[in-house]
C-alpha cells in the first residue's frame, strides 16, 4: 500500500471509535461496509478463510479494504490498490 494510502487510512479509521452497531446504520461509502460474497473476490482465498461473505469497508477514495468479523474484531484480509483489483466495482 503506498504510504499516502496507509496515511489516509489512519486517519480516517483512528477517528472511527464506534461500536459495530454504529457502524450498521452508516453509509456503505461512508464508515459503513457492505458484504461482497466470496465468488466475486480475484485473489485465491485461503482455504481457512472461506467464507461465503467478507465485509468491506472504505479507504482513501473509497478504495475497499476487505476482510471477516470475529467478534468485536475485523480481519483485514486484503487491502485494494486500485479500483477492480480485489473486485469488480
Amino acid at each position: 500500500m503506498a504510504s499516502e494510502q496507509c496515511q489516509q487510512f489512519l486517519i480516517k479509521w483512528s477517528c472511527a471509535l464506534l461500536s459495530w452497531n454504529e457502524l450498521i446504520h452508516h453509509r456503505r461509502h461512508g464508515l459503513g461496509y457492505e458484504k461482497i460474497p466470496k465468488r466475486l473476490i480475484k485473489p485465491a482465498i485461503p482455504e481457512h478463510l472461506d467464507l461465503e461473505t467478507y465485509l468491506a469497508f472504505r479507504h482513501q477514495g473509497n478504495l475497499p479494504f476487505v476482510g471477516f468479523r470475529t467478534g468485536d474484531v475485523f480481519h483485514v484480509l486484503w487491502v485494494e490498490r486500485r479500483y477492480n483489483d480485489l473486485y469488480n466495482h
